[in-house]
């Protein structure tokens, strides 16, 4: 923005500046009634009229048919990109890909997730000989039998032997995605290598078909080997999310927060680089697909970072009438925990080769938002399917309408269990969060607007599902990419702040004094932006709220321009509730503002008209 002021002739060595004082004393005046009772009023009222953003959001699997459209997939409405680990086997090939998605999600400028999906042990059987596949016939007996070599008919052979092992007379052998049921009758032969069983449902088996067994907690590790090499690859790569398949028992979730432990200890050079939160890790979602995970599933939920009910396998497993009540109480679950839960498997299945989907799909779609899912999830839909953009831009509709009609449903109030309370984060940021949510809701304002260092404020508010928008303002890259995963969450990656080598936040003078500690961060401001009102660096609260409204200004025309929708996070002059927890600034430190959108730039400028007139009165005096 240009100057209000340009150099003239002096009558002295030093220039003088030249004023317009109708311009200065016309800023300088008190704000015009924008926010007196009627006109106030009057925005409230119009509120509603504001284009909704969907809150729900979207986590797509790329594959052949998506990954050459990353680009046009994040423009649709994804928000998370899962990458399916269960068939690569070279990881360098998953290089250019995560490169490609952080650079298009840079290039538009909106925050992108990067779910891993680790395959887990898989239980299948083999090839068979000399025909390709064998036809299993009701009230016959078949042979499950460990070996490496093919089956015949007859005699079905698997490489894992700690199923036949474990097999007890009575325990359900389900084969084909639960196609194909047989019943474990006793074993064949000491050694346990071969059971006999009853075949209850036939069918045709074809190779490489997976095996389950619902009643067995099965002594496999949750943890292959290929997932161990696959779990270090997402660590080097700074994936956002890893998924963690066969969750049996919070042992399983553990072992793989070890393997990251170990290797944060072996990359020495990770506390200096940027963009990392102090102590990060990829963070963990446990897919549930195992009955005796549900039977452990308070203590899954408390060491994870997350769930997902994958409904697929789970399916299988348990009968697929009690899938949805399953459904609905991971869930509640997962939000009593305050943590993300992602609902997945066969959502909008049909449009792998149909443009569009069933009715049934899209009721199915809605019932999960009605839940109170933070995410949705595609799967061959997007990854081989025919229509991968447009299977986005209907999820994203389908979830967009289900939030404007869940006035009509009726979910009993969730009570926060202190235990759950998210660790290394303030006792007080519950009821911080309490009270935004509640404030807005009273104010009726635009938008909750919380900074946020660790993401725990975003995840609070956000838990509480309040009916506005949450913009969570971070200065560490790391957060930023995570959080799209959130119901309702907007993240905009500072232009003000950003957290040093050591993960501390501290301001230039300091750092250049030697006059702070690592133990006491504060703010660093050494590249912040100037104002565009003056040039006045960053150096109090008030010129952070107006560097925000900035930002967020920015940011709502960047997807007006993506989008090319008229859609704004929030409107000025809309009220917004400002809210910080533990804060490494003492003027944000566990703070609740409420004020009205756009009126920090108003303030600053006119404090800076102040300073020129001043300014230009004391060169009067010279």
């Amino acid at each position: 923005m240009n100057s209000i002021f340009t150099p003239q002739p002096a009558r002295h060595s030093t220039p003088q500046p030249h004023f317009d004082m109708t311009t200065v004393l016309e800023a300088m005046r008190p704000p015009t009634p924008m926010h007196s009772d009627t006109e106030g009023m009057e925005s409230v009222e119009n509120l509603d009229a504001l284009p909704s953003i969907r809150a729900t959001k979207i986590v797509g699997t790329l594959g052949p048919a998506s990954i050459p459209k990353i680009r046009e997939l994040i423009i649709a409405g994804l928000n998370c990109f899962r990458l399916n680990f269960s068939h690569v086997t070279d990881q360098s090939q998953q290089t250019p890909i995560i490169n490609e998605i952080r650079a298009q999600s840079a290039n538009l400028n909106i925050p992108i997730s990067i779910l891993g999906d680790l395959c887990g042990p898989k239980i299948r059987c083999n090839d068979f000989a000399p025909l390709p596949s064998i036809t299993l016939v009701p009230d016959t007996t078949v042979i499950l039998k460990k070996s490496d070599g093919p089956g015949s008919e007859g005699i079905i052979t698997t490489k894992i032997g700690t199923i036949i092992q474990q097999l007890q007379p009575g325990n359900r052998v389900l084969l084909d995605d639960g196609n194909i049921k047989l019943i474990a009758l006793e074993s064949v032969k000491p050694g346990g290598d071969e059971v006999a069983c009853k075949v209850v449902v036939g069918g045709v088996l074809k190779p490489r078909k997976g095996i389950n067994v619902p009643d067995l907690m099965l002594d496999i590790p949750a943890l292959t080997e290929k997932d161990k090499a696959d779990a270090r690859f997402m660590f080097q790569s700074r994936l956002d999310y890893v998924a963690l398949s066969f969750v049996q028992r919070k042992q399983d979730v553990l072992e793989l927060i070890d393997l990251f432990n170990e290797e944060r200890k072996a990359a020495d050079k990770i506390e200096e680089e940027d963009g990392l939160e102090e102590g990060w890790r990829p963070k963990i979602i446990s897919k549930i697909e195992k009955p005796q995970a549900l039977e452990e599933i308070d203590e899954i939920i408390d060491v994870s970072d997350g769930i997902m009910v994958a409904r697929g396998d789970l399916g299988v497993e348990v009968s697929l009438e009690r899938v949805p009540v399953i459904q609905k109480m991971l869930i509640r679950k997962a939000n009593l925990a305050e943590k993300p839960v992602i609902t997945a498997t066969q959502m909008l299945e049909s449009m792998i080769s149909s443009p569009v989907p069933t009715r049934a799909e899209v009721s199915d779609v809605a019932n999960a938002v009605f839940d109170g899912t933070d995410a949705v999830m595609l799967s061959a839909e997007c990854a081989v399917g025919e229509y991968p953009i447009e299977t986005v831009k209907m999820m994203g509709s389908i979830c967009h309408n289900a939030e404007q009609g869940a006035v009509f449903t009726s979910t009993a109030p969730l009570e926060f269990d202190p235990k759950h309370q998210l660790k290394g984060i303030s006792t007080m940021a519950r009821p911080i969060a309490d009270a935004s949510v509640a404030a807005a809701a009273e104010a009726n304002a635009g938008a909750i607007i919380t900074f946020t260092t660790s993401g725990a404020m975003a995840v609070y508010v956000s838990k509480r599902r309040p009916n506005r928008r949450i913009i969570a303002v971070t200065p560490t890259l790391s957060i930023y990419r995570r959080l799209p995963l959130l119901y309702g969450v907007y993240p905009i990656l500072s232009t003000f702040m950003k957290i040093n080598s050591r993960h501390k936040l501290i301001p230039k003078k300091s750092k250049e004094n030697n006059a702070a500690s690592s133990s006491s961060p504060t703010l660093d401001f050494s590249h912040a932006h100037t104002s565009g009102h003056g040039g006045h660096s960053l150096k109090n609260t008030d010129s952070i709220y107006a560097q925000t409204e900035r930002d967020i200004l920015a940011y709502s025309e960047n997807l007006k321009s993506i989008s090319g929708e008229n859609v704004d996070l929030i409107r000025k002059g809309d009220v917004a509730v400002f809210v910080s927890g533990n804060y490494p600034l003492a003027g944000l430190n566990h703070t609740l503002k409420m004020t009205y959108f756009g009126d920090a730039i108003k303030s600053e400028r006119r404090r800076h008209l102040w300073d020129t007139a001043f300014e230009w009165v004391s060169h009067l005096k010279h």
